[in-house]
């Protein structure tokens, strides 16, 4: 995961936030976690309460650690950052094995913890995104939006009132990536004759991925003359 990580830090210039789960273990294994997310390059990571094995946060089924055991957690994270600039963000999932009520206290302890921001996922209605962000009005919060799951969305205004400062729209290019596919396949199956077109050609393709630069590279490097093996530069 930390290897994706880089990859991700490395293609793009925005800030990278990444998914850590659940530290992958306890709270050596957190330390672990957030140095090498730190060396990868990324600006905020976030991790969870749940148990080993997960699920993902919409779906059902999910089991969560003591909230002690979290706290744990979230202090090996602060005390594996350091001085570094790095975002810490604690998620909990407990509102569906717990509760509402439950699922704030939980946040709130890992606030205190030393979480730069708390986020509970899987909220069940406006009514549950807005108490949440007045339960803690001044602390920054995380919402994760999957179209189709448990959570609906708020308007930017009301979410940055509500002290939401980041947005996860978690499976939006998933979705839209596997649906465009199945379309494509359907249209590839179906072709009779005729070569069906899409919104991206092969070469707005290489265009998007940066083969131009690649190109304009390879062309200026292979214009200079060869080293002979006795030079001395």
């Amino acid at each position: 995961m930390a290897d994706q990580a880089r990859r991700l830090v490395q293609a793009v210039t925005v800030p990278v936030i990444a998914d850590a789960d659940h530290g992958y273990g306890g709270p050596l294994n957190v330390i672990r976690s957030v140095r090498e997310y730190a060396a990868a390059g990324v600006a905020a990571l976030h991790i969870e309460d749940q148990a080993i094995p997960k699920r993902c946060g919409h779906m059902s089924g999910k089991r969560v650690i003591s909230p002690a055991d979290m706290v744990e957690k979230v202090r090996a994270a602060v005390e594996a950052r350091g001085a570094a600039d790095l975002v810490l963000i604690a998620r909990s999932d407990a509102r569906a094995e717990e509760g509402f009520e439950r699922a704030i206290e939980r946040v709130a302890s890992y606030r205190g913890a030393g979480a730069d921001l708390v986020f509970i996922d899987a909220l069940e209605s406006e009514a549950e995104i807005a108490a949440f962000g007045e339960a803690l009005p001044e602390t920054p919060k995380v919402i994760n939006w999957v179209e189709g799951g448990k959570t609906p969305l708020l308007g930017p205004e009301r979410l940055l009132e509500l002290e939401f400062r980041v947005i996860f729209c978690s499976l939006a290019t998933l979705l839209a990536a596997t649906n465009a596919m199945a379309e494509r396949l359907t249209a590839l199956r179906d072709l009779g004759g005729h070569q069906p077109s899409g919104p991206l050609s092969f070469d707005g393709f290489n265009d998007l991925i940066g083969m131009p630069e690649i190109a304009s590279l390879e062309s200026r490097l292979t214009t200079l003359p060869h080293a002979r093996p006795d030079d001395r530069g």
